[in-house]
């Protein structure tokens, strides 16, 4: 049999290499991210917190884009309206359960301007109590899409905001 101590050595020096390559990956990740938004200055950049992306009818893979540090997807797009499609999801801890909630497939328009960064995503406050939460420390709303997760309810449990973070 091995010994203990070697197993815990073991586990600690494949824990300290696994470590050491992902700080390197995240290091690049966010790099290359600036880059983007470097040379992508003259447009509008939507952050989207989403899958199954189409804008304007275009799959995401079609368009200028690359996924973000935190594994969002960053378009740059020109000024003007866009048609965004997608599915929203999100995760909240509700005491000691994860709650996963998912949209079904939404379309809506947005109006966007070059030089600004935006981001659009799903929350389970609305945009006046998020703002009230964090003492208007928010982006300016854009979009606001009230969902029920529930179809008989008449009450939204959570939203898709779209905010203008500059």
């Amino acid at each position: 049999m091995i010994p203990t101590p070697m197993i815990v050595a073991a586990v600690v020096v494949v824990w300290a290499v696994l470590f050491v390559i992902f700080m390197i990956l995240g290091r690049k990740r966010k790099n290359v991210e600036q880059s983007f938004i470097e040379s992508n200055k003259d447009k509008a950049l939507l952050h989207l917190y989403c899958r199954k992306i189409k804008i304007d009818g275009q799959k995401l893979s079609s368009l200028p884009h690359i996924t973000g540090q935190n594994l969002q997807q960053i378009a740059a797009l020109p000024s003007g309206k866009h048609t965004l499609e997608g599915i929203f999801q999100s995760t909240e801890l509700a005491g000691m359960k994860t709650r996963n909630v998912e949209s079904e497939k939404l379309s809506f328009e947005l109006s966007l301007e070059a030089g600004h960064n935006y981001t659009a995503a799903m929350y389970f406050y609305s945009s006046e109590e998020r703002k009230e939460y964090y003492k208007g420390n928010v982006g300016k709303v854009i979009a606001e899409i009230p969902l029920s997760l529930l179809p008989e309810s008449a009450n939204p449990k959570a939203y898709v905001i779209v905010y203008q973070e500059d």
